[in-house]
């Protein structure tokens, strides 16, 4: 219950003067007021307020907290499986390893030849007559009701994978893509199951392997036996101060290119993905490998990244180039490698 001062005149029960407060006429007697319980004054409400802002200040500006006596957490967790491959596996398991000399095979039989040309220059002899299918998302509604419909046929010229800008931008499980659904918009047909939205059809179907071997027979235009042999001397004997000692490629990432150099097995004691064959640094890895752009591999050998030293200074651009050749002969046979 609260009290306040009033100037009034004693009115009933609630109101009381104070003792010897009754004036004389015309004057204002001085009374206490009560105030009925649950009301509040302003000046109450402003204090509550300024401690609410207080305790909200305080907690904003608590220290970090402990966690250096926190248990450790768990260990001998089992691990999430392995990601299927991306390639086909034989019964063992194992992924197929794509062949440049099936691929050829393969380019000839599927015709692709006809647009990309016999040493893929993107000049075969109907290159200069390809336009896109023209369909659109217009013309299947005019086909919901019978009337055939065909959209804009844009020129589309084929790939040329002897451009090195556009090919080292790119990956093969890209390329394996294009072939696999076609490039909607463009001449480019599909050659697998189904197509994508807006594809080219050509009547040709490969299986799962013929479109792995023919993408890296076209993937092998990038390269030459020269590149692919200094690549190779440059990754297995090439000795460079790392860390203070002399190392090569290989001595962290395998002869074999599986992470079981003399340096690596140390790596894969502190790197999980190392001790389990798989991630950045294991170019076996398959499913790594296939979807990393030539760019990536080189950025991380010029610049470095965790446990991987900088090159940058110590190998020219085209010796990386040629290192960066040679590791993709770890998932795909190049018939003219060097052994």
């Amino acid at each position: 219950m609260m009290w306040v001062v009033c100037a009034d005149v004693v009115r009933d029960d609630d109101e009381h003067c104070l003792p010897g407060s009754a004036g004389r006429v015309g004057e204002e007697s001085l009374c206490v007021r009560r105030i009925p319980d649950g009301g509040m004054s302003g000046r109450t409400i402003a204090a509550l307020a300024a401690v609410m802002v207080g305790v909200l200040f305080m907690a904003a500006c608590q220290p970090a907290v402990n966690v250096s006596r926190v248990p450790a957490v768990r260990t001998g967790l089992p691990l999430a499986p392995k990601d299927p491959p991306l390639l086909p596996v034989d019964a063992s398991g194992k992924p197929m390893h794509p062949s440049v000399a099936e691929g050829a095979k393969v380019f000839s039989k599927a015709q692709c030849l006809i647009c990309h040309g016999p040493e893929g220059l993107g000049n075969g002899p109907a290159a200069g007559n390809l336009k896109s299918p023209g369909k659109n998302l217009l013309t299947d509604f005019w086909a919901l009701f019978g009337i055939r419909a065909t959209g804009e046929q844009l020129p589309s010229r084929p790939a040329n994978f002897h451009n090195l800008v556009q090919m080292r931008l790119n990956s093969p499980f890209n390329m394996y893509e294009t072939v696999t659904r076609g490039r909607p918009n463009t001449a480019m047909p599909y050659f697998g199951p189904k197509p994508a939205y807006g594809a080219a059809t050509f009547g040709v179907k490969l299986t799962d392997e013929d479109r792995w071997n023919v993408i890296f027979f076209e993937w092998a235009f990038t390269t030459s036996p020269a590149q692919v042999a200094r690549g190779k001397q440059i990754y297995e004997a090439q000795v460079v101060p790392i860390h203070g000692q002399g190392l090569t490629c290989a001595d962290c990432h395998g002869v074999a290119g599986d992470g079981r150099g003399r340096v690596g097995l140390d790596i894969a004691k502190k790197r999980w993905n190392w001790a389990r064959g798989m991630g950045p640094g294991i170019f076996t890895d398959v499913n790594l490998i296939a979807q990393r752009k030539p760019t990536d591999l080189f950025q991380v050998t010029q610049d470095g990244l965790d446990d991987m030293p900088s090159y940058r200074g110590v190998l020219s651009d085209d010796d990386i180039w040629a290192v960066v050749s040679y590791i993709w002969t770890f998932i795909y046979t190049y018939s003219q490698a060097p052994k």
